[in-house]
């Protein structure tokens, strides 16, 4: 049995002998950084179309509104709603029990008048006979012309108030004015309708559709902007819709600061009056610019933005000037160079210096 002293020091030598074998041993070396594989692309400087984006309405080039041209009770609607109608078919009646009443009134004016201007007749002749035969004096003979010529005017009268109650009779039923696309009625049965004013319903031609928008005057930024500039549009599912401008507005709404401008949509099928369509304006042309994917492109913290090129197996930071977007691309205006291998993956692991090697497949991918 080994007493405590003896166990102390066997324990000393045994630590000492192992650290002094540690001594023997060198540290383990560490291992170089894995090149991150990123993909890239080459880009150029071209001249590119410079383009602002605005949200636009379709609307019926000649769209018309149906409105009652005279008042009165609305009776029925004889259309369906939302489908093509012909010029001339029968949409509204109104009641006509009041317009028959004052068409009646009308034509009894008339005949007293026309009564009134042959009894008028009968006494000139009578008195003309008297005014020859020296039994009637002048001025009775001129009075009697007179009145003749007066009550040839009341019955003109008459009977144009005759024809305006029949055209009012006929305006209670309100037939369209033009073919195209019916709206829904605006106003239901046993409604007041108020002649020239109230707002039945409107009729679209559907084969002659515009969208119409209004740029700001800053978006535009002194801009000239003319019938020659090139206008896109896109419905909300992103497919592009053909078009081209037909109206520019030299005037500057005071109000909003905006100028209002049209363009003729040349494909009217694969629009509905009213949808809202995405458009783009051609304002002008960037000289020596660089197109680069968005996913590319990063913003700093301090609200500039950058991107990262490849640099003899290293990502190098260059911070970058951004334009417009264009479809998936983003116009960059300074910062590059033709020639530079801009990494367009891989963005969120990327570090200024980091050792990166370019994957042939990435790129393709990419």
């Amino acid at each position: 049995m080994f007493n405590r002293l003896q166990i102390i020091t066997l324990g000393a030598i045994l630590a000492v002998t192992t650290a002094l074998s540690g001594c023997d041993k060198a540290p383990p070396k560490k291992q170089a950084a894995t090149p991150l594989a990123v993909a890239t692309v080459s880009v150029s400087a071209a001249d590119e179309p410079h383009w602002i984006a605005i949200l636009g309405q379709a609307e019926g080039a000649r769209e018309v509104e149906v409105r009652p041209q005279v008042g009165g009770l609305l009776k029925k609607i004889h259309y369906k709603e939302g489908e093509p109608v012909k010029a001339g078919a029968l949409m509204f009646e109104i009641d006509e029990a009041p317009l028959v009443a004052k068409l009646n009134a009308a034509a009894a004016s008339r005949q007293k008048a026309n009564a009134d201007f042959l009894q008028a007749d009968r006494e000139l002749e009578r008195t003309k006979s008297l005014f020859h035969a020296g039994a009637e004096s002048r001025k009775a003979y001129d009075d009697a012309l007179t009145l003749k010529e007066q009550l040839r005017f009341a019955l003109n009268a008459a009977k144009a108030a005759e024809d305006e109650a029949k055209i009012n009779l006929s305006w209670a039923k309100v037939k369209a004015p033009a073919s195209g696309l019916a709206s829904r009625a605006l106003v239901n049965p046993g409604a007041l309708v108020t002649a020239n004013t109230t707002l039945l319903a409107s009729i679209t031609q559907h084969n002659d559709l515009r969208v119409t928008f209004s740029p700001s005057d800053r978006a535009l930024n002194g801009q000239s902007v003319t019938l020659q500039n090139r206008v896109r549009l896109f419905n909300a599912a992103g497919k592009e819709i053909q078009a081209r401008l037909n109206y520019v507005s030299q005037f500057l709404d005071p109000s909003l600061g905006t100028r209002l401008m049209r363009a003729k949509i040349l494909d009217p099928q694969q629009v509905l009056p009213g949808e809202f369509l995405h458009v783009r304006l051609m304002t002008g042309i960037d000289k020596q610019v660089f197109r680069v994917p968005q996913g590319a492109v990063l913003q700093l913290p301090d609200g500039t933005y950058a991107v990262y090129v490849f640099d003899n197996g290293q990502a190098k930071q260059k911070e970058v000037t951004v334009g417009a977007w264009d479809g998936e691309d983003w116009i960059i205006k300074t910062g590059l160079q033709s020639g530079d291998r801009v990494i367009i993956d891989q963005i969120l692991r990327l570090r200024d210096g980091i050792a990166v090697k370019e994957s042939p497949l990435q790129a393709q991918g990419a």
